[in-house]
């Protein structure tokens, strides 16, 4: 970390100089062009977005601690970047620094505009907000700041694709890459996955959480277990319930369904035509594991070890026997 002190008026014009020489070059983004730094008074940024004082694309933001506001009080870090603007002094990044700068009471700062550049945009980008939203989401990616999460870009996609015609997960992922980011594979396929399904359930299935299929179960049929149908994994769950409750005369287990990854009728359905005979199949395996169990007297399985992960403690790649 570097910082240079910024007195709160008058900043000296070699300062400024010196400053807007060093910092990181600046960072590039689809639909944009870098255009100048400018010094501007924190309170003529412009932070309205739809007439509310927030960072369109952050469902958190930045935490506001008083650790930003002491380094900032410290002076700027030049191997960061500052804040970007485009014109009008519209806030792109940076919403808590601005609150804190202001706070502190500094009457300048440096800024880097940023105008739009139709010649490097997306096939995702038509109206101004789109624009904003994508530099918004990679804006703090890489530079030490709080990045865009995988719900932050849920979000927006479920918005930018609300009125595109080819809403698939191909699509979505190529927009979420058209964006910084510092997701694994596995992640930009998740996010593709949640906002192609939003679109795809829209006004055929209800989206149910386990939450929501858990409060609705509650007024519907009270003590009653929820099954979600959406894979066997939740199936098995059921039936170690089952287990225990009959081992231990506990009574019927009573219980509701629902699917929720469901975007069609179909997939509901099938949900629901798989719970009986899933656990019919599991209660005669179990039935066959006791009976060979009671014949043979032996446990059929053997712990060999883990894999090595505890680093600086184990030898990699190797197994390690289990001990404490």
């Amino acid at each position: 970390m570097t910082k240079v002190r910024i007195p709160l008026t008058g900043v000296l014009i070699e300062d400024k100089k010196y400053i807007e020489d060093n910092l990181p070059q600046p960072k590039v983004y689809a639909g944009w062009g870098f255009r100048r730094y400018d010094w501007v008074n924190p309170t003529s940024l412009n932070t309205q977005h739809n007439g509310f004082t927030d960072n369109s694309v952050r469902r958190g933001g930045t935490p506001d601690n008083e650790s930003l506001e002491e380094l900032l009080r410290r002076g700027l870090d030049i191997t960061k970047l500052t804040i970007s603007v485009c014109p009008e002094n519209k806030v792109i990044n940076g919403f808590t620094r601005v609150e804190d700068l202001i706070k502190i009471g500094y009457q300048e700062w440096i800024v880097a505009v940023y105008e739009k550049d139709e010649s490097t945009k997306t096939e995702f980008q038509d109206s101004m907000s789109d624009y904003l939203d994508d530099m918004r989401l990679g804006a703090n990616e890489g530079d030490g700041s709080t990045p865009a999460t995988t719900s932050d870009f849920m979000e927006i996609g479920i918005k930018r694709f609300q009125d595109r015609k080819d809403k698939s997960n191909l699509a979505v992922a190529r927009w979420v890459n058209s964006i910084p980011h510092s997701f694994s594979k596995k992640q930009v396929e998740g996010i593709a996955n949640h906002v192609s399904k939003f679109h795809k359930r829209q006004g055929v299935v209800e989206k149910l959480a386990r939450d929501d299929a858990e409060k609705l179960m509650n007024k519907l049929h009270p003590g009653a277990e929820v099954l979600n149908t959406k894979t066997q994994t939740y199936a098995i769950r059921l039936w170690n319930k089952i287990v225990k409750a009959t081992v231990g005369n506990r009574g019927m287990v009573e219980f509701v369904s629902f699917h929720s990854d469901a975007t069609t009728h179909e997939e509901v359905q099938e949900g629901r035509n798989s719970i009986e005979p899933t656990l019919l199949q599991y209660h005669k395996e179990t039935l066959a594991y006791a009976d060979a169990y009671y014949r043979t007297k032996r446990i059929n399985w053997k712990y060999l070890g883990g894999l090595a992960q505890k680093i600086g403690v184990e030898p990699s790649n190797t197994l390690i026997k289990n001990r404490v």
